[in-house]
């Protein structure tokens, strides 16, 4: 009688170990999965600021740009413009470095929606309907979001 209580009690005990042991376990894996939560959130959160930081900073690199295009031919060669313009290129260099990509559009490529925003669509002999005539505006990806699209003009 008393050899059965005591492999009876073992038994219970050993159910004991096995559950604790499967507590642990879901335990650990719940930690696990939490920490990579986490740290997936802390990315978001960098990311999101960043991308709100960068859409604020894009409009000075377009108007850098736009500046660079109107140097007058005279101060081509000047060593204040080379200064602003190695401003720009840094500038720019920073914000690749942060993820920013380069929409990557020319003339005669095919419009799409996902990629570019049409401004304009007029009719134009040397392209076909929805190919792009012009780039009005640069546009931007960070990683494979689009923060802005490229402004094009389109045939149609």
């Amino acid at each position: 009688m008393m050899k059965r209580k005591n492999n009876l009690e073992i038994e219970k005990l050993r159910q004991q170990v096995i559950d604790l042991e499967f507590g642990w376990k879901r335990t650990q894996a719940d930690f696990e999965n939490y920490r990579k939560r986490t740290e997936q959130d802390r990315i978001n959160l960098c990311t999101t600021a960043n991308l709100d930081l960068i859409v604020k900073i894009l409009p000075v690199l377009d108007n850098f740009r736009r500046a660079s295009l109107h140097i007058p031919e005279n101060l081509q060669e000047n060593d204040w413009t080379k200064g602003i313009l190695m401003i720009e290129k840094h500038l720019e260099d920073i914000l690749i470095q942060e993820g920013l990509i380069k929409i990557a559009v020319k003339p005669g490529h095919q419009f799409d929606p996902n990629l570019h925003e049409a401004i304009s669509h007029e009719e134009n002999k040397d392209f076909r309907s929805d190919q792009i005539i012009t780039i009005v505006e640069t546009g931007y990806k960070l990683g494979e979001k689009v923060i802005r699209p490229a402004k094009v003009r389109v045939a149609k």
